[in-house]
């Protein structure tokens, strides 16, 4: 059995130094409080920037360069453009999308195009009567430009999808995108006849303009049955395979884009989603369900591209293949947390630490998934190289002003969490209306 390095770095008397976790040799210096010579990644938190605490600034992430990251304010519906180095973030430019749209309307999701031309970001448009009762929820996709500081922000195109979408991705070769249409039933959107999906979009010439629906892929369910909303939403590197996960079922969707469209002429389609490959994920020993949120995608060290999946509400995380069977699960336990991180300690509570989001990179050769942990307020990093046996090398408390003790949900609202190759990882915190960037130990 290995030894996982932060464990063992627990385990070592007063051996949590600073910002990261098992960075030093404590306690009088023998071995037995050394850590591994091979320990991972270790990160520490370099800054936060904090904007209105109207805001919201829920979503985050770096373009490809790694040299800057938008930030979204859900809320305000307002684009920031940062500045990114291992010294810290800057504010370069910020945009407000639609500011003449006075409705609930929110900015919920974000990705770039391969060559960081253009941005494509969630928007969701809920339908009032002129009493203002909530009589329909739609959404689109808003193509964004990102090339230029000058131009940042400016509407592109806007393509219609589903119900309230909250999570967008674009095919590493630009030709497709995907859109996980929530819905949001059970707090947002409780209206019959309206069905959460997945929006399958062509991208010609990697063009926002000539972007075109090809298929909507229904998630209809029954009324004895959880809602399958599409939470979060991922292309594989195949430019095919896509999975989402179905956060009220405790499922993962997977599907080929290319089988989706078999057949299909110029015309939109509709498809049943209930027909393609749907994924059950283990509950954790105890019986308490996941609730997947987080997902993404890494190569393992046999060169073979997995699946991760954060379980929101029984701290636990889990790596498939791309067939959508389950290679391991894990539980964010007490022992690889540090005591005086913020947690909820109500001991009927599943969550105490809440993986919400996560993140992939690839450092120094291996596989890492950084991970937001929305009652600590802090980044979890995981070394992915064995998908079967995944386990923490580094924790990284972030944000500026933490206004709660280790017995305490955070008050940052770590949510977002976006992460480079060079061991770069920012996050948005919601609740806190801020930023913070975590960069490898020197």
């Amino acid at each position: 059995m290995r030894t996982h390095p932060l464990i063992h770095a627990l385990s070592t008397a007063g051996c949590i130094a600073g910002l990261g976790l098992g960075l030093a040799a404590c306690g009088g210096g023998g071995d037995e409080d050394s850590l591994p010579v091979e320990a991972g990644y270790q990160g520490q938190h370099v800054g936060t920037v904090e904007f209105a605490d109207d805001d919201n600034s829920e979503v985050v992430k770096l373009l490809p360069d790694g040299t800057r990251a938008v930030l979204v304010a859900s809320k305000t519906r307002k684009v920031t453009l940062l500045g990114v180095s291992p010294a810290g973030l800057t504010e370069i430019r910020s945009a407000n999308l639609f500011p003449e749209d006075v409705s609930e309307s929110e900015l919920t999701h974000i990705d770039f195009d391969s060559q960081a031309r253009f941005a494509v970001v969630t928007r969701t448009k809920p339908i009032t009567d002129g009493d203002g009762m909530l009589t329909d929820c739609q959404g689109s996709l808003v193509f964004v430009d990102v090339s230029d500081s000058d131009t940042f922000g400016a509407v592109l195109a806007e393509v219609e999808v589903g119900p309230n979408p909250d999570a967008v991705d674009i095919s590493p070769n630009d030709g497709w995108v995907v859109s996980a249409d929530e819905q949001d039933a059970y707090s947002k959107c409780d209206i019959d006849g309206v069905t959460p999906s997945v929006t399958v979009i062509e991208l010609p010439g990697a063009d926002p303009t000539a972007a075109r629906v090809r298929a909507t892929i229904e998630l209809a369910t029954g009324d004895e049955e959880a809602v399958r909303e599409p939470e979060q939403i991922i292309f594989a590197r195949d430019n095919d395979t896509v999975a989402a996960t179905l956060q009220d079922s405790h499922e993962v969707l997977i599907f080929s884009v290319a089988a989706v469209l078999d057949g299909a002429g110029a015309d939109p389609i509709t498809v049943d989603g209930n027909g393609l490959n749907i994924v059950r994920l283990p509950d954790r020993a105890d019986g308490a369900e996941p609730w997947p949120d987080g997902l993404n995608v890494f190569t393992d060290d046999q060169g073979v591209e997995r699946l991760i999946v954060t379980g929101e509400f029984n701290d636990t995380l889990h790596t498939l293949a791309l067939d959508g069977s389950v290679i391991g699960s894990v539980t964010i336990t007490e022992d690889v947390v540090p005591s005086d991180f913020p947690r909820v300690s109500d001991p009927d509570e599943n969550a105490p630490f809440r993986p919400d989001s996560v993140a992939t990179f690839t450092y120094d050769g291996l596989a890492y998934g950084a991970v937001s942990l929305k009652h600590s307020g802090a980044v979890g990093v995981w070394d992915l190289s064995d998908p079967a046996d995944i386990y923490p090398v580094s924790m990284i408390k972030v944000g500026a002003n933490e206004g709660a003790s280790n017995t305490e949900e955070s008050t940052l609202g770590c949510e977002g969490i976006s992460a480079h190759d060079s061991g770069l990882i920012i996050t948005a915190n919601e609740d806190e209306s801020s930023a913070s960037l975590v960069a490898p130990l020197q």
